[in-house]
């Protein structure tokens, strides 16, 4: 008697990760197979990838053999993608003197973190309101991956004219009546 039928084989539904998650088969899933005369069947799978960082495929091909070399394959697609937006933090509120620059070094910088990418952009517009004595700018912080994810923050610097102003006498002098 001779053994020439194939295992049947069962792939794991094809599954959607974010970027940073494993593809590993216990997080993926594992492909199954019977036999009709052999207990002792061996799964192994095979990857070739595709795409870019922020979308791309996994085709994994699964293969069953049996002891006496007949093997069947299926395929699972396991698609990865960047769709998270930077976790982003802006710098406290803060108060200048009205003369004072309101530049990143001086008022703060934003920070930011991803789930997959470390060379985030951050970049900042201002909006100012109010008077030369009392003024606001709201400095709006945008952090964003090269996926095109971005997150913003806004940070409030108050600039006060609250310093009065020096005022030198003159002399004392004496006059005749």
């Amino acid at each position: 008697k001779k053994d020439n039928v194939a295992p049947v084989i069962t792939c794991p539904a094809n599954v959607s990760v974010a970027c940073n998650s494993s593809t590993a088969p216990s997080v993926a899933g594992q492909a199954t197979a019977t036999d009709n005369c052999q207990n002792n069947i061996t799964i192994n799978f095979s990857d070739t990838k595709s795409g870019t960082a922020c979308d791309s495929t996994i085709t994994r091909t699964w293969t069953a053999t049996d002891n006496c070399g007949n093997t069947s394959s299926c395929v699972q697609i396991i698609t990865k993608r960047d769709n998270v937006a930077p976790v982003i933090a802006c710098p406290a509120n803060i108060s200048v003197a009205c003369n004072s620059s309101t530049t990143p070094s001086v008022t703060g910088q934003a920070t930011a973190t991803d789930n997959c990418q470390t060379n985030l952009t951050i970049t900042f517009f201002d909006v100012k309101s109010g008077t030369a004595c009392d003024s606001t700018i709201s400095r709006t912080w945008a952090a964003s991956d090269n996926c095109g994810n971005t997150s913003s923050c806004v940070q409030v610097i108050t600039k006060r004219d609250n310093v009065p102003p020096v005022v030198t006498c003159p002399a004392n002098v004496s006059v005749a009546c």
